[in-house]
């Protein structure tokens, strides 16, 4: 594993209950409700890179079936103690120990962004892997930096990679998905500078 990737896991795992308690109320609920429709009633999705089990909840109220997981332990800890009767487990998106075709739909926010550039590729063929059917929803920092240090409170320094909205619209059609949009959004915490790109696609 890349250090700066490491050093990003730490960094969530030493400010995993702030971090929840800071982004609970601060998320992407627009884009919930949105997959929640493509994926239809019951789906049984995939939560790739859920941090302290951020999104659960609202995905739930939706009416989906989630399973979410995060390479942070103490973040697991924390989503377990929410959600004891949920299926939450500590893994690495990058090999997910699933069946192929497991999943209506792969959620995935700010997820690959802590993979270098060079990694981001195999990381969304893996996502494509356990996915059957339904949406994909991603999202990165706009950009083309490669695991570029930034400052995402309460964690502190973090590195992310940034792509572009060509690259974004590019590795989603290599996965074989439709239906692709990219559309560029404000920073939610109202960073100066910081530009989203929140990216979906399909799978009929």
């Amino acid at each position: 594993m890349d250090t700066r990737t490491r050093s990003s896991i730490v960094a969530y795992d030493l400010a995993a209950g702030p971090y929840q308690e800071a982004w609970w109320r601060n998320r992407p609920f627009d884009a919930v409700r949105r997959f929640g429709q493509q994926a239809g009633r019951g789906a049984v999705v995939i939560d790739v890179a859920g941090g302290p089990a951020l999104d659960v909840r609202a995905l739930r109220d939706v009416g989906l079936e989630v399973v979410s997981g995060d390479r942070s332990e103490a973040s697991m800890r924390i989503g377990s103690e929410l959600f004891p009767k949920k299926s939450l487990a500590c893994w690495d998106f990058r090999a997910l120990p699933f069946r192929d075709g497991a999943f209506g739909g792969v959620w995935a926010p700010a997820a690959l962004q802590h993979l270098p550039r060079e990694e981001i590729r195999r990381a969304f063929t893996e996502l494509r892997r356990v996915q059957r059917s339904g949406p994909i929803f991603v999202s990165f920092r706009e950009g083309s930096g490669d695991l570029e240090p930034v400052d995402d409170p309460p964690a502190g320094e973090v590195y992310v990679t940034s792509v572009t909205e060509a690259e974004l619209k590019a590795l989603l059609a290599d996965q074989g998905h439709t239906a692709i949009e990219v559309e560029r959004r404000p920073d939610p915490a109202g960073r100066p500078g910081v530009t989203w790109l929140h990216g979906w696609g399909r799978l009929t």
